[in-house]
């Protein structure tokens, strides 16, 4: 089951008996079920995460408002106009089908009218309609209007259509190729904001290079991704929160920290010299792809007024080219977070930012024969004398723990006559 490719899917049907039996039948055959059993709810789910979702199936007679006790007879004429209506505020459309006894009035007639909206699709998404059969849930019986007294396909066939369509769209081979770091993106997952619907729509543009010129994004995309992985970080006590301080992310000071470098904005650096959240590898791809992209964006600033990126031919390559980097820095960090999930050991690993020392100038203090000058240890120095000004240069982190409580060392203290 690890390797099979897994498809979400939309399905509105408000009969508890059937839902667990064909939610169990889906799920064996890799199809997720997002369930609802009214429109209402379900357009608003549609609404903001269209791009997580794979296919549509809708029963033939449901309850269009949440506050109704019964289904409507009107329920698919409405919510399959409000479907479209949908699909075009987003640009884009999603298979959709009917799974259903068949026995509501003028079912037929119904499905007829509704064909029309689909006639362009038929094709490539296969039949409308499928019966639902499953035992002890439904009679054998079904409306007449279905023809000959034939029940057409089954759910099982909706099952093995979905499969086969949905593996033959762009935007699912990038969710068959790279569901190892989309499995770490997503409204119930680690990182969440807009980072899952920005990468797809950026690998969508790798496997569909034509159909994805003129896409536009509010902000930039890759940093708005790195974004909502800082954002992961700070609630995982991963990120020190300074990181977010003020609503907007400090997307290089952050990514400095992931790579083990001393942050010029934040008072903590990851571990001590050497240590690191990402390899060197996966830190030199972080760091070409946010300064490639440089584009200023902040994932929540509601005030923000961003730059509107919109694909090109010219600049599509190198959009899909870092998402496919961001793959490798997200896939690193979700396991880092799947190995360190205490928070409070986490922030253990904050220390110190010697950067925060780094070039001030400041008083030489001595304890017997210790001479420091803030929290900053000193070299033995015959020119270092107490209440001499002193500024402090390439400052590390002090590991010496008998050498006091100072959690820097300067290694190359200069006078201040030596500023320039």
């Amino acid at each position: 089951m690890s390797d099979q490719t897994r498809y979400r899917v939309l399905w509105i049907e408000d009969d508890p008996n059937f839902k667990d039996s064909f939610e169990r039948l889906a799920k064996s055959n890799g199809i997720y079920m997002s369930h609802y059993a009214d429109w209402e709810s379900a357009s608003i789910y549609l609404n903001q995460y269209l791009d997580e979702i794979d296919a549509v199936i809708f029963d033939a007679h449901c309850k269009i408002k949440k506050a109704e006790t019964v289904g409507n007879d009107s329920f698919l004429h409405i919510a399959i106009v409000d479907l479209l209506l949908i699909f075009a505020k987003h640009h884009t459309v999603r298979p959709w089908y009917i799974l259903s006894a068949g026995t509501m009035n003028r079912f037929a007639d119904v499905t007829a009218i509704i064909e029309a909206y689909r006639k362009d699709y038929v094709e490539e998404w296969g039949e409308l309609v499928y019966t639902k059969t499953r035992p002890n849930v439904f009679s054998s019986q079904f409306s007449d209007e279905f023809g000959n007294g034939e029940s057409g396909p089954s759910e099982m066939d909706l099952i093995s259509t979905i499969k086969v369509v949905c593996s033959n769209h762009a935007h699912n081979h990038a969710l068959a190729r790279h569901r190892d770091a989309l499995q770490y993106l997503g409204v119930h997952s680690l990182i969440r904001g807009n980072a899952r619907k920005f990468l797809l729509q950026l690998l969508d543009a790798l496997y569909d290079p034509k159909g994805s010129v003129g896409f536009a994004f509010t902000g930039n995309p890759i940093r708005r991704i790195f974004e909502c992985i800082v954002r992961a970080g700070v609630e995982r006590g991963i990120i020190p929160e300074e990181a977010i301080a003020g609503g907007n992310v400090k997307c290089m000071e952050a990514s400095r920290f992931l790579c083990g470098e001393n942050p010029k904005g934040l008072p903590y650096r990851y571990g001590l010299l050497g240590e690191r959240i990402l390899d060197s590898t996966e830190s030199s791809m972080l760091i070409t792809i946010l300064t490639s992209t440089n584009v200023a964006s902040h994932e929540s600033a509601e005030d923000y007024e961003e730059d509107e990126v919109t694909l090109t031919e010219d600049n599509r390559d190198e959009f899909s080219g870092c998402a496919l980097l961001m793959c490798r820095v997200i896939k690193a960090f979700g396991r880092y977070v799947e190995s360190h999930k205490d928070i409070e050991e986490n922030k253990l690993k904050w220390k110190p930012n010697p950067n925060t020392v780094e070039g001030k100038e400041l008083t030489i203090q001595s304890a017997g024969s210790i001479l420091y000058a803030g929290d900053c240890l000193l070299p033995v120095k015959s020119w270092l004398h107490p209440g001499n000004k002193v500024i402090l240069r390439d400052v590390v982190l002090n590991i010496d723990v008998s050498a006091g409580p100072f959690p820097f060392f300067c290694k190359n203290p200069q006078t201040p006559k030596a500023k320039r």
